[in-house]
């Protein structure tokens, strides 16, 4: 159990009454200071003192206050589906900024699409192109269908599917885009994932490991056909995995980094075709 020391909360008090409820999963005067002007900002004041006490336990601001901004899109969150992070909001930004040099419509494809937040900013920024968004999750695909009628981003289409079924998709696309479980079990279970995040976001959309970046190029993107691929990884060694299973005669790969300075995801190309835009993504 954290222990917060009395004169920080005595100094919390001074500012707010409620801001001491914050001090646990903020750690900082600071950040329960950001975290205390968002609730109250997006909730009536009825609901603050709930919120506080929520936040309190350690429920992820996001459920409480029940939405997360991504590029400009706002994008509903719910539990049993994990919120969208900045690291991948940063990343599908850059990657529609390489995609809109290519002067053609274009069929997409995420898997893993969670909130559908991927596919839908990838949609909003690419209007001529269609998209698709498949999760094994049926409260992943209900939320992502809310969440295009929240943004009003007609060229998006969800369903259900596993990654693991060698007939997933039947369907061409030209490129494929992914965040999939990728946080190893002993990980999950450590201090090294945050306490919120194993105490309520969905282990179906946390914990895996290369079984998926198999299924990922095996079932997804050699039988699509696809010039191009983005998924996101927690570990080189899941990079590493994943050009292993590549053509490398016909492919080529970069670690992408974020701006963290993180590993954050294997980005590849055809040699030689029109994805090999890809190879600018920094």
């Amino acid at each position: 159990m954290v222990r917060i020391p009395t004169n920080l909360i005595l100094r919390a008090r001074k500012k707010s009454s409620l801001l001491p409820l914050l001090l646990k999963p903020c750690k900082t005067i600071d950040s329960a200071e950001q975290e205390l002007r968002w609730i109250q900002n997006e909730l009536p004041q009825n609901q603050w003192l709930k919120a506080c006490y929520l936040r309190s336990n350690n429920v992820p601001l996001q459920y409480i206050l029940g939405s997360q901004p991504f590029g400009d899109l706002n994008i509903k969150c719910k539990k049993d589906v994990l919120i969208p992070r900045w690291e991948t909001e940063e990343y599908t930004l850059k990657l529609v900024d390489q995609l809109r040099s290519i002067k053609e419509s274009l069929k997409i494809i995420d898997i893993c699409t969670g909130t559908g937040c991927i596919p839908l900013l990838l949609g909003s920024k690419l209007k001529n192109s269609s998209v698709k968004g498949i999760d094994v999750s049926e409260k992943a695909i209900l939320l992502s269908n809310e969440n295009k009628v929240l943004n009003s981003i007609p060229n998006v289409e969800f369903r259900s599917g596993d990654v693991f079924d060698a007939n997933i998709v039947q369907e061409k696309y030209d490129i494929v885009v992914s965040n999939p479980p990728y946080i190893s079990a002993d990980d999950f279970k450590s201090s090294s994932t945050e306490i919120s995040v194993r105490l309520y976001e969905p282990k179906l959309a946390l914990v895996g490991g290369n079984e998926f970046y198999t299924a990922l190029v095996n079932n997804v993107l050699l039988s699509t056909d696809a010039e191009g691929f983005l998924f996101e990884i927690g570990y080189t060694h899941q990079y590493k995995h994943t050009r292993n299973l590549l053509n490398l005669n016909q492919w080529n790969t970069c670690l992408y980094f974020d701006s963290a300075g993180n590993a954050r995801a294997i980005i590849g190309w055809k040699k030689g075709s029109k994805m090999q835009i890809l190879e600018n993504i920094r």
